[in-house]
């Protein structure tokens, strides 16, 4: 699996359309999980409660008036996100420091390798019904698992990896970010190491990670279609609309609420307590996923709760 491939989860679409099942074969399987409609941008009805509704770029200044940069970021392969805009650009030539969510580096990718196999006897085809792993057989091809090693994954990495479109040989928003910096003398930090951010994965209950596994086998050809509206969402910064588009009814409101919660929620209160520090020495430019922005539990709220001035820049 080469850097192109690191995966970071931001968010799993636990959205069922009920068009997909007759491309899976497993129709009866499947049946639970049919009860609800595409996500699209217009079935996304915008958060009025919160006052970050637009934006991606935010000048923060804190509370003793240091001047940093918050950037929200979608890790994605697609060039209308990949391709940062000129105010990005200027924001990160008057910064000192570029802090990533991770840096995708070798050692990233490595860890994530290390960690998405079992090592302690289970198999996945032990634990999958043989109708979902024949299928996950089928449907994980060009996503860099090893057809003999497929047995040995675990399901969270499983549905990771097929929660995006199939990798391509072309830069991700961050390593251009990364490599910009680079190129500008800035030094590097990341706030969260990938062993960190793929612990919170690791952590789900085996029965949650089964039952997002499953949806996502379901529903894999929806899921990458709907890729598209996301994207659709992040360039026209509509932080607002990504909050709707996550907050739409799901198959199991209760698994979703443990993933986001392990996955986003505690993982934001982690970073916000990084970033203050590194907000504290000023000239910081922070590039995190554009889901740990938004919402009450975001950290622009959690940000502005805390005394800090922000105003959007793009």
């Amino acid at each position: 699996m080469s850097m192109n491939n690191i995966v970071i989860v931001l968010l799993c679409l636990l959205i069922i359309p009920a068009s997909s099942f007759a491309e899976t074969g497993l129709s009866d399987e499947c049946e639970e999980f049919r009860s609800f409609p595409e996500k699209t941008v217009e079935n996304a009805a915008p958060n009025e409660a919160s006052p970050f509704k637009e934006g991606l770029l935010w000048k923060v200044e804190t509370p003793q008036g240091k001047l940093n940069y918050l950037f929200g970021t979608m890790h994605s392969q697609d060039y209308a996100v990949s391709r940062f805009p000129p105010e990005v650009r200027l924001a990160l030539v008057k910064s000192k420091t570029l802090i990533l969510e991770t840096i995708p580096d070798e050692e990233a990718n490595q860890a994530f390798i290390d960690m998405m196999y079992f090592k302690d006897g289970q198999q996945l085809d032990n634990i999958l019904e043989a109708e979902f792993f024949h299928e996950l057989k089928n449907r994980i091809t060009g996503y860099g698992v090893e057809p003999e090693k497929l047995k040995h994954l675990k399901p969270w990495a499983a549905f990771s990896l097929m929660g995006r479109p199939k990798p391509v040989r072309a830069p991700t928003l961050e390593s251009n970010l990364l490599r910009f910096a680079q190129q500008h003398m800035l030094k590097v930090k990341s706030l969260e190491s990938m062993r960190e951010i793929l612990s919170a994965l690791d952590d789900l209950l085996m029965d949650d990670q089964l039952t997002i596994l499953k949806d996502t086998i379901c529903n894999h050809d929806e899921i990458i279609r709907e890729t598209k509206t996301l994207v659709d969402i992040y360039v026209n910064r509509d932080l607002a609309g990504l909050v709707a588009f996550n907050k739409q009814p799901h198959h199991d409101k209760a698994v979703f609420d443990r993933f986001m919660q392990s996955v986003l929620y505690d993982r934001n209160i982690i970073m916000l307590e990084r970033i203050k520090k590194a907000f504290g020495y000023g000239n910081a430019f922070v590039a995190v996923g554009a889901s740990h922005l938004t919402d009450e539990k975001g950290l622009l709220s959690l940000l502005y709760n805390q005394g800090y001035i922000l105003s959007p820049i793009y």
